[in-house]
């Protein structure tokens, strides 16, 4: 059973988290003249605490529909309210390109509808000084929905009584800037990352993903986590940097 987006829920619920994070953080906003007022957009950012998503909804006036992950519909509770707050699932872990192709239309027809559509690129929450590579086709979802993308980056514990920081970065017109699809999505994680306040020792998880031999001879893809180490983002950056030069390097060689 599906449960309709109810805009009266959702405000009420709006009001419950606006006291909640008055009374129990100090939040520093850094950037909040970047939040469109004119337009809609999609907001995209890093994910510490399934609470990033009530300081979004804390920060703006318009009413923002999240792409959650689908394990949030487990049970018949939670399904009626996430659903009825106005989310959207997705699988991260999912495979199939046509069941991830009707997750990114239902991002674009509620653009289309002028609607603000969050999402969190990581695809799952981590500490504050772990970094997971970023998911792609987010610029593209702003670009199908011929809007800007509005970067975010956050600091924070979310235990009570203390700071939460978060950076707004300048809105991205995907369109305007004309980047190859591997370009843009290394552009967003940058602009991310710039945009943290946290700049202690990083641990950056890279997927990898080894062609190996099963039992019976044939072979499968395997993927295991990489941990990466870093001083301070500016070291991550650099990677990202010289990371996107060598996929670019890859893609051209195996052109010709």
């Amino acid at each position: 059973m599906e449960y309709r987006y109810n805009k009266d829920f959702y405000n009420k619920f709006k009001k419950f988290v606006l006291l909640f994070m008055k009374l129990l953080y100090r939040v520093e906003v850094n950037g909040i003249e970047n939040i469109p007022e004119d337009t809609n957009y999609v907001l995209a950012g890093n994910h510490l605490n399934i609470f990033d998503s009530w300081l979004l909804i804390a920060l703006t006036n318009k009413n923002i529909r999240f792409m959650v992950d689908k394990k949030l519909y487990k049970t018949k509770l939670g399904k009626w309210f996430f659903q009825t707050l106005g989310t959207f699932d997705i699988d991260p872990n999912e495979k199939d390109t046509k069941k991830n192709a009707k997750v990114v239309k239902k991002a674009v027809e509620l653009l289309k509808n002028e609607e603000i559509v969050a999402i969190f690129p990581e695809g799952k929450t981590h500490a504050i000084n772990v970094h997971i590579p970023f998911n792609g086709g987010v610029p593209a979802i702003s670009k199908l929905g011929n809007t800007v993308l509005v970067p975010f980056g956050i600091e924070g514990t979310y235990k009570p009584f203390t700071k939460l920081k978060i950076n707004i970065g300048t809105p991205i017109n995907f369109k305007e800037l004309k980047l190859d699809k591997e370009d843009e999505n290394f552009y967003l994680e940058k602009m991310v990352r710039e945009l943290e306040p946290y700049d202690g020792k990083i641990t950056y998880l890279e997927t990898i993903v080894k062609e190996v031999i099963n039992e019976i001879g044939e072979k499968e893809l395997e993927e295991e986590m990489n941990p990466l180490y870093f001083n301070n983002k500016e070291e991550e950056i650099s990677y990202l940097e010289e990371k996107k030069k060598n996929l670019k390097l890859t893609k051209k060689i195996r052109s010709n």
